[in-house]
């Protein structure tokens, strides 16, 4: 699995050891993911939580009724997203999978996404440390997200 994710990472940041995050700007100006967003926008109220400068993902929350929104991330390193129920309190729920949800909401969403061809990843793969025993070892999460923060279910 670590030799897997360092390829996709080594892609797109060329080393691990000391990554080169000027593809960051380049992706934001693309809008890679704008045909998937401008679908969503047709059944959920999207708003924006980019971070050029902390981010290598594109952030949204989703709102599809009161109380019920969601944190989305699409990573600027390869299709890979992941999709977390926000409660009411803040906190957030772990990454949400086809095989571990029932909700409609949640399925109507995922069905969107996968339609795209981005694929959504659960809690113990982003949580998994890449690469492993390094000085710079850190979790999934942070090379595929948000590179200075905690994962939101932490």
């Amino acid at each position: 699995m670590e030799r897997k994710w360092i390829r996709v990472l080594e892609g797109k940041f060329g080393s691990l050891e000391a990554p080169d995050y000027s593809f960051v700007l380049d992706e934001v100006e693309k809008k890679p993911y704008q045909q998937m967003m401008d679908e969503m926008r047709k059944k959920f109220v999207l708003k924006e939580d980019t971070d050029e400068n902390y981010d290598v993902s594109f952030g949204y929350v989703l709102s599809f009724s009161l109380g019920n929104d969601f944190l989305f991330r699409i990573s600027m390193i390869a299709p890979f997203a992941f999709l977390a129920r926000m409660h009411l309190d803040g906190s957030t729920s772990k990454p949400i999978v086809r095989e571990f949800t029932h909700d409609e909401a949640e399925l109507e969403l995922i069905n969107v996404i996968e339609s795209h061809g981005v694929s959504l990843l659960d809690a113990k793969t982003l949580d998994f440390l890449v690469p492993q025993a390094k000085k710079y070892s850190k979790p999934l999460y942070q090379w595929l997200f948000v590179d200075e923060e905690k994962a939101p279910w932490s």
